[in-house]
C-alpha cells in the first residue's frame, strides 16, 4: 500500500462501509469500526433513487443491490379522503430511471460481503479520535489506539468524532416529529405509496420476498401510532396489526451542517455531516453519495467539501419545509395543502426531483 493511503473508519452502517468499497477502489487500505458485535440494521427500509444507484454502480456494487431490490414506481400520495394529490408515476418524475426499495439488512449485507473481512472490526467501541504527529490522525478504542492518514466519520448523529472535532458546530436539533417503522412479512396491499394527513403521514412500500415496509411520522404532540388508527384503509388495518416488538420508534433529530466537513484529514460523512427529515428519502442516499465522493477527493480534501454541502444543505432545506406540506397543523391548512399540491404543475415536480436524480458521482482514480 503507497504510503500515506491507510484509513479508518469510524461507523459500519449504510455511509461507512460504502466509504471502505469506494476508498479501497481509490487504493486505500481501510478499517471499520463498528459498536456493534455484528453488522445488521433490522426493521427498516429505504428507496434507492438513481443519483444513489449511479454511486453503488461506481464501486461496483449496483447489480447487487439491485438484486436484492425490488423495482419501485407506481407509487401514489393521497389524502385522507383517497383523494390523489399527485397524479404522477414516481418512476416518471425520476426521469423514467429506475429506482428501488430495498430491506436495509439486505443492502447492508451486500456492502459487507464487498469488504475483506480483515478489514472489519465489529464490537469495538471509538472513545476518542486526535490529532497524531505528521498530520495523521489517531482513532482511540477500549484498548488500543491507531493511527490513520484519514480518519472518516460515519457514526451518525450522535457521532464522537463530530462532538471531539467540530465541537463549536454541528449541532444535533429535536424536530419534535416522532416516527414509527416496521417490516411485515406479507404482501402489500392494493394501495402503495403515501397519505397525507393531519398533523402526520403514512407510507407503505413493497419490498422483496414478499415484505412491505410501513412508515409513519407525526408533529409533536403525538404520542402513539393509536393517531392513524382511524386513517383510511389500509393504513387503519396496517396500525391495529403491527406487531409492537417489530416497530422502531423514535424522535427524528437533524445536525445544523457544519461549513467545513474535513479538519485536518478527519472527514464527515452521512448522518455525522447533515442528518435531516426524512421526506424525501434520502438519508442513506446521501450517505452514499459523500463516501463515494470522499474517495473520490481523497487527496483533495477541501474539493470534498465544495462538492457536498451545497447540496446537501438545499436537500436538508427542502426536507425542513417538506414538514409543513406533509403534516400540516390543522384540517383548514391541511386543505389548502391539497389544493396547492394538485394545482402543483408537473414541472415543479419535476424540478425538486431533478435535484435529486441529476446528481452522478465523480469517478474514483486510483493512486
Amino acid at each position: 500500500m503507497p504510503e500515506g493511503q491507510c484509513a479508518g473508519i469510524v461507523g459500519g452502517g449504510i455511509g461507512g462501509l460504502t466509504a471502505a468499497i469506494a476508498l479501497r477502489k481509490a487504493g486505500w487500505d481501510v478499517t471499520v469500526y463498528e459498536r456493534a458485535s455484528e453488522f445488521t440494521e433490522v426493521g427498516a427500509a429505504v428507496v434507492l433513487f438513481p443519483n444513489a444507484l449511479a454511486a453503488l454502480d461506481e464501486i461496483g456494487v449496483g447489480p447487487q443491490i439491485r438484486a436484492k431490490s425490488l423495482p419501485y414506481s407506481s407509487g401514489a400520495i393521497r389524502n385522507l379522503r383517497g383523494q390523489n394529490l399527485v397524479t404522477r408515476r414516481i418512476g416518471d418524475l425520476a426521469g423514467g430511471r429506475d429506482l428501488v426499495t430495498i430491506h436495509r439488512a439486505d443492502l447492508i449485507d451486500v456492502l459487507v460481503r464487498a469488504i475483506p473481512a480483515e478489514c472489519l472490526r465489529t464490537g469495538t467501541r471509538v472513545t476518542g479520535v486526535g490529532c497524531g504527529n505528521h498530520g495523521s490522525g489517531e482513532i482511540v478504542t477500549d484498548g488500543d489506539t491507531a493511527r490513520y492518514d484519514l480518519v472518516v466519520a460515519a457514526d451518525g448523529v450522535h457521532s464522537v468524532v463530530r462532538q471531539q472535532i467540530w465541537p463549536d458546530e454541528g449541532t444535533v436539533e429535536r424536530t419534535g416529529v416522532s416516527a414509527w417503522r416496521w417490516i411485515i412479512d406479507g404482501p402489500p396491499p392494493d394501495f402503495v405509496g403515501q397519505v397525507w394527513g393531519i398533523r402526520g403521514e403514512f407510507g407503505i412500500l413493497p419490498l422483496a420476498d414478499n415484505r412491505t415496509y410501513a412508515f409513519a411520522g407525526a408533529r409533536r404532540g403525538v404520542e402513539s401510532l393509536e393517531h392513524f388508527a382511524d386513517w383510511p384503509e389500509p393504513v387503519s388495518q396496517l396500525v391495529a396489526n403491527a406487531d409492537p416488538a417489530r416497530i422502531i420508534a423514535n424522535e427524528l433529530l437533524e445536525i445544523r451542517t457544519p461549513k467545513l466537513l474535513t479538519r485536518g484529514n478527519v472527514a464527515l460523512i452521512g448522518d455525522a455531516a447533515h442528518a435531516m427529515r426524512p421526506h424525501l428519502g434520502l438519508g442513506a442516499a446521501l450517505a452514499i453519495e459523500d463516501a463515494v465522493t470522499l474517495a473520490a477527493y481523497v487527496h483533495d480534501l477541501a474539493g470534498y467539501t465544495k462538492a457536498r454541502r451545497r447540496r446537501v444543505q438545499v436537500v436538508q432545506l427542502i426536507s425542513r419545509h417538506m414538514s409543513t406540506v406533509v403534516m400540516p397543523a390543522s384540517r383548514p391548512l391541511a386543505a389548502v395543502r391539497d389544493v396547492a399540491v394538485r394545482l402543483t404543475p408537473d414541472i415543479l415536480a419535476l424540478s425538486v426531483f431533478g435535484v435529486i436524480n441529476r446528481w452522478r458521482p465523480k469517478p474514483i482514480e486510483r493512486r
